[in-house]
């Protein structure tokens, strides 16, 4: 039957929407989807709690490495330009004590 027969046979059938109409389940199998469902969810919210703790551990491990390859950029040009103004008192001492007299 064509779709403008069906709209023309009967004036007192209702018009069928889209949607196919959702059959009644027994208790039962309701309680097993919405478990199901649950199950699912909470698996889920877990999986993206574990996600997040490993993300924010990563992002930890990366600022401490950010600020001490920061900090040791700050200090070695500066220990660069003093080691090469004065001599260490070792590398001194060495050298007064080869040096004749």
């Amino acid at each position: 039957m064509s779709l403008l027969g069906a709209l023309t046979s009967s004036p007192r059938a209702p018009l069928q929407s889209g949607r196919a109409r959702m059959k009644k389940l027994p208790k039962k199998s309701q309680n097993e989807k919405y478990r199901l469902k649950y199950l699912r969810l909470r698996k889920a919210a877990k999986a993206t709690v574990f996600e997040n703790a490993a993300i924010c551990d990563e992002i930890a491990r990366l600022e401490e490495k950010f600020l001490k390859a920061k900090e040791e950029r700050r200090s070695s040009p500066t220990d660069l330009a003093s080691m090469m103004r004065v001599p260490s008192t070792l590398w001194a001492t060495a050298v007064l004590e080869h040096m004749p007299a």
